[in-house]
């Protein structure tokens, strides 16, 4: 009889561990490619793995609703690293906000004097040209999700163009 329970208990188990990793496989919602536990971003063409709220750790957008600014981080690791389960933050992205309301669903980040930084190249900031970035959803002040549609900024004849969909860990103070 106990090793009927034992195999009852080694059957569920294994049941339930197959659940919890095929819900981590990839699947498609608005045609933009979710896998596991980041999102993937192109950035100039090249698709990046960008490790949001649903990542074991990440780094945080921050809001700051007394001021109306805040800065939204793309941690982001090379994809073909992330497929290979190596998950490192090779680049850091974030883009500086300034406006005149709080980031809402629907907010346009084009209208908040958006400005780019990278550390693949810590030595400029880069204006906002033209596209667009929109928060498509806000889930308690805590997590934000922004679509960017040909997002591109440029210094001189250097220019970053951001496409894709990520879900962000928010810190509103």
């Amino acid at each position: 009889m106990s090793k009927i329970k034992y195999f009852l208990f080694f059957a569920v188990t294994l049941f339930s561990a197959m659940c919890v990793l095929s819900s981590c496989s990839k699947d498609d919602d608005d045609s933009d490619v979710k896998v596991g536990f980041y999102d993937v971003i192109q950035i100039n063409g090249e698709s990046y793995a960008c490790y949001g709220y649903r990542s074991i750790i990440t780094y945080e957008s921050t809001w700051n609703l007394y001021q109306h600014k805040g800065q939204i981080t793309l941690p982001c690791g090379k994809l073909s690293d992330a497929q290979k389960g190596e998950y490192d933050y090779d680049y850091l992205h974030s883009i500086s906000l300034a406006g005149t309301e709080d980031l809402r669903k629907g907010s346009k980040l084009e209208d908040f004097s958006p400005v780019f930084a990278t550390t693949e190249d810590v030595m400029n900031n880069f204006n906002y040209v033209s596209g667009s970035a929109t928060i498509t959803d806000k889930k308690d002040d805590k997590y934000i999700t922004v679509k960017f549609d040909s997002f591109k900024f440029a210094s001189g004849s250097k220019s970053y163009v951001l496409n894709g969909t990520v879900q962000l860990a928010l810190d509103e103070d």
